[in-house]
């Protein structure tokens, strides 16, 4: 008989729990739910006036180049001899060179935008942006077209996240056109775009892609049979976009010769130092010909960055994109964060997920190999989600980030080998799992969200001893946490005491 009494009792206490646990995850997402984003609004840089651009005969009386071949190998190995001339000069106002630097800055001209079809630049690129829906530049994109359509050598203080691929794209993607049209086309890049990651090389080389048919681009990474892109550059191509290491292995091969390249783009170099590309870096530099148009952009500007200013820029002009503010984030991501021990974590994803995340896309960023694999593992129970890290396949990878982009699922864990430059569109929610190594991670992780104008949210998950570490990253990246611990702690300890109650002493059966 006692033993009956003790099996029912051991019973009933764990029905108890059960349902006591199952209404605690459903107030914290109800909690959650109803925390109100209330993004601050920021002020951009802007340049006020167009600028006209005079056309200038070209100085160098290049010969046509013909050796560009689109579905066949190319029986030439190099080149024709002579130089290729500079196609921005086509275009450029001249100007003194010098170790001085021009400054534009912000006053807060928030403009309607600037209409393709008003460039003056190639039909083609204009018909093939406006078939992707694209018929206006933000007025932050319009800050940095001008100075590049005018062939200034520039460096761009840049949040994340802010288009500015589309503005330096377009005006390389033009002058290529026109040079090719009146010097013919020829075997090697005149474009180079460095970037630090294989996701963004691949974001970047799409863009001039789909904004350029008629141009033959290629993206250049480890990671994929190099053979294969040594063929493609025989073949000829007009763009190439790859990250350092690869560029180098092939220039050591003698499949990719820089010598006719008229603009290098640095994207993302402060990254570039953080993933160990700085000395690559400075070699691709010193092997470029002396006449080029040389653009870099970053989000942050250490000293590394303004020492390539001065030894490889000539007299650059610096676009600021965040003016005197010191907010690194796009404007309207909300950013919240939440206190939770180690053993709690993996439990309060679902919740955050379902009140922040809106039904759409979210990338949940962590540490190591391990976590996102058990992370996604058991989200993938309740939700649609993949893991994405350093050991997976790149063919894998591939397949996994097209089918984030898809929709075919809605959650990614990721570590950061996808924070830098993964460009996927209307991602709702990032989660950081934990505290980032660094607050440029932070800053890189959390703005694969609030991209191109729309609207985000961020959520740091950090233990209860991280709180100055917290502080820190407000201070640094100017922007303030909301913080949701407090009240889910209150409120959800109020109703264990509530159960309690309820289950012991019968209060509130009625």
């Amino acid at each position: 008989m006692i033993s009956t009494v003790l099996r029912r009792s051991v019973l009933g206490a764990s029905r108890r729990t059960q349902t006591l646990s199952a209404s605690l995850t459903s107030i914290n997402a109800a909690l959650l739910h109803h925390l109100t984003p209330s993004p601050s609004a920021a002020t951009v840089s802007v340049l006020k006036s167009g600028v006209a651009l005079p056309q200038t005969p070209n100085p160098y009386g290049v010969k046509a180049r013909d050796f560009h071949f689109q579905s066949r190998p190319s029986e030439f190995r190099a080149s024709m001899a002579s130089s290729a001339g500079f196609a921005a000069q086509d275009y450029a106002p001249s100007y003194d060179g010098g170790d001085s630097e021009e400054s534009v800055g912000s006053s807060g001209d928030g403009g309607d935008g600037l209409a393709i079809s008003d460039l003056g630049i190639s039909p083609e690129i204009v018909k093939a942006l406006s078939g992707r829906g694209i018929d206006k530049l933000f007025p932050i994109q319009k800050a940095v077209l001008e100075p590049a359509m005018q062939g200034r050598d520039m460096i761009g203080r840049a949040r994340t996240g802010t288009g500015k691929t589309l503005a330096f794209g377009i005006p390389v993607i033009d002058k290529i056109i026109k040079f090719n049209a009146k010097h013919g086309r020829g075997k090697n890049p005149l474009c180079l775009v460095l970037a630090p990651t294989r996701e963004l090389a691949r974001q970047v080389e799409k863009e001039f892609r789909e904004s350029a048919p008629s141009l033959d681009t290629i993206c250049l990474y480890g990671g994929t049979p190099i053979g294969q892109q040594m063929r493609e550059l025989n073949y000829g191509v007009d763009v190439a976009v790859g990250t350092p290491g690869r560029i180098i292995d092939l220039m050591k091969r003698g499949a990719l010769n820089l010598s006719e390249v008229q603009f290098i783009v640095l994207d993302e170099a402060d990254q570039m130092l953080q993933v160990g590309f700085a000395e690559d870096v400075e070699v691709i530099l010193q092997k470029l010909p002396e006449k080029r148009q040389s653009m870099m952009f970053s989000a942050t500007m250490p000293s590394w960055i303004r020492s390539l200013t001065k030894k490889y820029l000539n007299n650059p002009l610096t676009i600021d994109l965040v003016g005197d503010s010191d907010q690194k984030l796009a404007d309207g991501i909300t950013m919240y964060s939440i206190s939770a021990d180690s053993y709690g974590k993996a439990s309060i994803i679902g919740p955050l997920v379902e009140a922040h995340g809106k039904g759409g896309k979210c990338i949940v960023f962590t540490q190591t190999k391990r976590d996102a694999d058990r992370l996604s593992y058991g989200l993938a129970k309740t939700f649609k989600c993949e893991a994405l890290h350093g050991d997976i396949s790149q063919s894998q990878r591939e397949r996994t980030l097209a089918g984030f982009r898809d929709g075919n699922f809605n959650i990614l864990v990721a570590t950061d080998v996808a924070a830098r430059g993964l460009d996927v569109p209307n991602v709702d929610l990032v989660i950081h799992y934990e505290l980032p190594n660094n607050t440029e991670t932070f800053v890189h992780r959390t703005g694969r969200t609030g991209r191109a104008g729309k609207k985000g949210n961020a959520i740091l998950i950090h233990g209860p001893e991280q709180s100055r570490a917290v502080k820190m990253i407000e201070r640094e990246v100017g922007s303030k946490f909301t913080e949701v611990y407090d009240s889910i702690t209150l409120l959800t300890l109020s109703f264990f005491l509530f159960l309690l109650l309820r289950l012991n002493f019968g209060i509130g059966l009625g």
